[in-house]
């Protein structure tokens, strides 16, 4: 890997390229801004080997989403973009890490989370827009998938057309699943499955999985409506052509996703221990809305 300055250096030209403002605030962070119809403010600053960018929608206080919905949604956004809370449990920001890559690279995949910062922003002003969205079938990527997986030290396995699996380094965790999609390559690892969970349950699993991901470099949560069930997990989204080191990142990201939530996912199944924990975050009022208002 590069030194840092490097990267910083390799950073601060593809943020110029790609931003209509930039202006320094700090050492290795910018404050940048990205006209397309709306202004969206971003953060960025560099994180070790990787490119952080945070936005915090202006129109957060109006917006019509919920954590439920946020958490639904996720799967919908390029670029690796997910929606997370912050440490109070309020307050949804938009957030991705990129790993320092070769400019070329690095400027394909600053478009993407661009464009997922664009989506996640449709998303909170019209939460129905997610249900608009059809789960990823497994494609051919642009890629050997299978060969660049066997360059890794992570154990491997083919499990159907375009889709394989890899062991997580983490107690009890289930392979992670990967498959090629019409926009990338998805790894993802399941936590828990639900058949018809109550109101409180979904709330508390949305506001946990939303801020435990928060904290998570390159994880995001997910969940997915299957057949009046709820099934939750962490996914990690590359672009069409990742390069072997972006995958390995992307299962270690997982299994300390997993060594975090998975225990915790479960637990918050009981209704009980869901209403506790969901008055100890001072989040128990039937109107999400109202209480992130009143933020």
């Amino acid at each position: 890997m590069r030194l840092a300055n490097e990267q910083a250096a390799t950073a601060l030209c593809v943020l110029n390229k790609c931003c209509d403002a930039l202006e320094p605030d700090g050492a290795w962070r910018w404050r940048c801004a990205i006209q397309n119809g709306a202004r969206l403010p971003i953060s960025a600053s560099l994180q070790e080997d990787f490119l952080h960018l945070e936005c915090r929608p202006e129109a957060g206080r109006k917006d019509a989403c919920t954590t439920e919905q946020a958490l639904l949604g996720n799967r919908t956004l390029t670029g690796g973009v997910k929606l997370a809370l912050n440490g109070a449990g309020r307050g949804l920001r938009l957030v991705t890490d990129i790993l320092i890559l070769e400019e070329k690279q690095l400027m394909n995949r600053l478009q993407l989370a661009i464009d997922g910062f664009h989506l996640a922003q449709r998303l909170l002003k019209w939460p129905a827009s997610h249900l608009n969205f059809q789960a990823a079938q497994p494609v051919p990527p642009p890629i050997d998938l299978g060969a660049m997986l066997r360059e890794l030290s992570w154990p491997s396995a083919e499990r159907g057309p375009n889709e394989f699996s890899a062991e997580l380094d983490a107690n009890s965790a289930p392979p992670a699943a990967i498959r090629g999609t019409k926009s990338g390559v998805r790894l993802s690892v399941e936590l828990v499955r639900s058949n018809a969970p109550a109101e409180v349950t979904r709330r508390a699993l949305a506001v946990f999985l939303l801020t435990a991901t928060s904290a998570l470099r390159m994880a995001r949560a997910y969940a997915e409506e299957q057949q009046g069930g709820l099934a939750c997990g962490i996914e990690v989204d590359l672009p069409a052509t990742p390069v072997a080191e972006e995958i390995g990142h992307a299962l270690a990201a997982l299994s300390v996703a997993h060594g975090m939530c998975a225990r915790e996912t479960t637990v918050l199944l009981n209704q009980a221990v869901a209403q506790c924990y969901l008055a100890a975050r001072d989040l128990s009022t039937p109107n999400e809305n109202q209480s992130e208002q009143e933020n």
